[in-house]
């Protein structure tokens, strides 16, 4: 079989031997594929120890290798998981259960659907943005006194077009707004 992706390309390093996952999730280069370029034959030589999975921006660790001149990387986590537990199903991804994207520990990580990662990451870790209401909401183009101004000025009966254009939104919105669809928690 050959490899179809570059994580594959890396598994197949691992399932070769020429790089190891450790029981704390840390990943080590122990042998070295030599190629060489005048016949093509294949050695293959083991090295010392030395751990592969580096830190990127994002927080999570990943594993760069050279295979047959090619430089290839792969997330560290997505390596543990399948040298521990085995393939990935179609659809799940991993998920830190400590929040800790660096920290992969055969213990820490679980199978997750994107939806139960981003409910794991408001529920259990605190993180990400659970209200989005009025003005905590990033695409906000009003605040609670514009709400209040509409509001009072629509109930005096100015039209809605005329609102809309002055606060730059749509006179549906306005309307919304006058009605209490919209900013319902405002008075």
């Amino acid at each position: 079989m050959r490899p179809t992706n570059r994580e594959d390309v890396i598994y197949e390093a691992v399932r070769m031997g020429w790089i190891e996952v450790r029981k704390d999730g840390s990943v080590w280069r122990v042998a070295q594929r030599r190629k060489s370029r005048w016949d093509g034959s294949v050695t293959t030589s083991l090295v010392t120890p030395r751990r592969i999975d580096a830190a990127v921006g994002a927080g999570y660790r990943t594993v760069k290798l050279m295979v047959d001149g090619v430089q290839t990387s792969a997330l560290a986590h997505r390596l543990v998981w399948r040298a521990k537990f085995g393939p990935i199903p179609a659809g799940l991804t991993i998920n830190h259960k400590n929040g800790n994207k660096a920290d992969n520990a055969p213990e820490n990580l679980e199978l997750a659907t994107y939806s139960e990662q981003a409910l794991h990451a408001i529920r259990v870790l605190k993180a990400g943005r659970t209200d989005q209401s009025g003005e905590k909401n990033a695409m906000a183009k009003l605040n609670q006194a514009a709400v209040r101004e509409i509001r009072r000025r629509r109930s005096a009966g100015e039209r809605l077009l005329v609102l809309a254009r002055e606060f730059g939104v749509s006179d549906r919105t306005i309307s919304k707004i006058a009605r209490g669809d919209r900013w319902a928690l405002i008075s």
